[in-house]
């Protein structure tokens, strides 16, 4: 009886100590930007921040992104200046092809940063969710041997 007690304890160890792991990271496009959710929670950019610096490797795609964002914005800015630029030689009857050639060079490049950042962004929290799944150092698994069927506690 002694070790049925020892069994039943050591089950129920194993089970709360694998359901008790935090909760993945969801991510929704949403009209002003992304939207990050943790158990339908919703999370605010400063928990967001401070969550994928918890890990490493989010850590890295984070930072990542946030660098690829300002280079978007600024490109963005450009792109906003050159297309001013253009409506401006369209009204005084100018030669279009400077500010033709600058408005598709910085939108490309935009999009190319804002394409970038947004890859990062989603290899930060895929990270962050891969890292969840290796909490736990044991978990249980059923084992047969010479001596019976049982359960066993691998680290």
């Amino acid at each position: 009886m002694k070790n049925f007690g020892l069994v039943l304890s050591l089950f129920i160890l194993g089970i709360c100590g694998t359901n008790l792991s935090a909760q993945e990271i969801t991510s929704f496009p949403g009209m002003w930007g992304e939207k990050f959710y943790q158990d339908k929670e919703p999370l605010t950019w400063k928990e967001i921040d401070a969550i994928m610096k918890e890990n490493q490797a989010s850590a890295l795609h984070w930072q990542k992104s946030k660098k690829n964002m300002v280079g978007a914005l600024i490109a963005g800015t450009a792109n906003f200046g050159s297309a001013i630029w253009l409506i401006s030689n369209l009204d005084d009857n100018e030669p279009l092809t400077g500010p033709i050639i600058a408005v598709a060079g910085t939108g490309i490049i935009s999009s190319i940063f804002f394409h970038s950042a947004t890859k990062n962004k989603k290899m930060a929290i895929l990270e962050y969710n891969d890292s969840l799944g290796k909490k736990t150092s044991f978990y249980l698994t059923p084992t047969s041997n010479e001596n019976g069927l049982g359960l066993a506690l691998k680290f």
